[in-house]
């Protein structure tokens, strides 16, 4: 018996055919949130698929279950706007033999990268510096005003509606929740797909910031998302909540001019199998933190 990972919609097919048995697995986790959770490309998985292949269990046993909502490109303010759909029958239908261990859940990183993509240049998160004296540092690049706005008005309601969903929970109200922390990547001309990114470089080309202070744009933007991620854990009356520390991991930088897998990056904003298996390490000790 190895660990698992299932897409919501392929349970009840494999429950007939007989291909999945859950009471065979030891642990049981259901995992919402971005592409970080469902896969880097058409091709390449993400890190619940590369937790699976290294997870060892406590005292029950090595063996997990990994049931996968997530879905690329989703929004936390996406997923608060489905609770009542998927993420809402796994929490609240009993009787399915087993009770989840946790939830492990990415969101925040497409809100920011959104808002500096998606607005008119200089309406987002990043100023337009194409007309003004050229920038010098990223504080010229970031509207901080703005990432307040994102965070405040956006982010942290659409986070108390998921954490309040899952603290309703028929099923377990005390579940834990581990939260992504991220980890800061190279802005550069790599999609995942045609037709799909890149994301960063073509927002700062849009608001005219120079290639010289990419990486300086792209490291406060990352700050800024873990701040918010780190944020939700520090309000009063919540708990169970767990930043997973992968911002800290030493993942190989991409070369800003590659086009494709480079370093432990698969394209500008998602890692490749290298860098998923050193997450998921940090993962795993986390996990093992709380979920004896």
């Amino acid at each position: 018996m190895a660990s698992r990972v299932i897409y919501s919609h392929e349970y009840m097919e494999e429950i007939e055919n007989g291909t999945l048995v859950p009471e065979n697995f030891d642990y049981f986790f259901l995992c919402e949130g971005d592409s970080w959770m469902d896969r880097s490309s058409p091709t390449h998985m993400s890190l619940p698929f590369a937790l699976a292949r290294i997870f060892k269990g406590g005292a029950r046993g090595d063996d997990a279950l990994f049931i996968n909502l997530s879905r690329f490109g989703h929004t936390l303010r996406h997923i608060a706007d489905c609770l009542n759909d998927d993420l809402h029958q796994w929490l609240n239908t009993q009787g399915m033999g087993f009770t989840f261990d946790a939830l492990l859940f990415s969101a925040a990183g497409n809100d920011f990268i959104d808002a500096a993509l998606d607005p008119p240049p200089g309406q987002g998160i990043l100023k337009d510096v194409r007309a003004g004296p050229a920038p010098t540092s990223q504080n010229d690049c970031i509207d901080v005003q703005a990432v307040a706005t994102l965070v405040i008005d956006f982010l942290d309601p659409n986070f108390d509606k998921l954490y309040r969903a899952v603290r309703d929970s028929r099923q377990r109200a005390d579940l834990p929740i581990f939260l992504n922390g991220y980890n800061q990547p190279v802005a550069r001309n790599a999609p995942a797909f045609p037709g799909s990114g890149p994301w960063l470089s073509r927002a700062y080309i849009r608001n005219g910031i120079p290639t010289s202070l990419w990486e300086d744009v792209t490291r406060r933007i990352f700050i800024d998302v873990e701040a918010a991620v780190t944020g939700w854990t520090k309000v009063d009356g919540r708990d169970n909540l767990f930043v997973v520390p992968t911002s800290a991991v030493d993942l190989e930088p991409a070369d800003p001019q590659s086009t494709g897998s480079s370093g432990d990056w698969q394209n500008e904003i998602h890692p490749n199998t290298g860098g998923w298996n050193k997450l998921a390490k940090v993962w795993l000790e986390e996990i093992r933190k709380v979920v004896p």
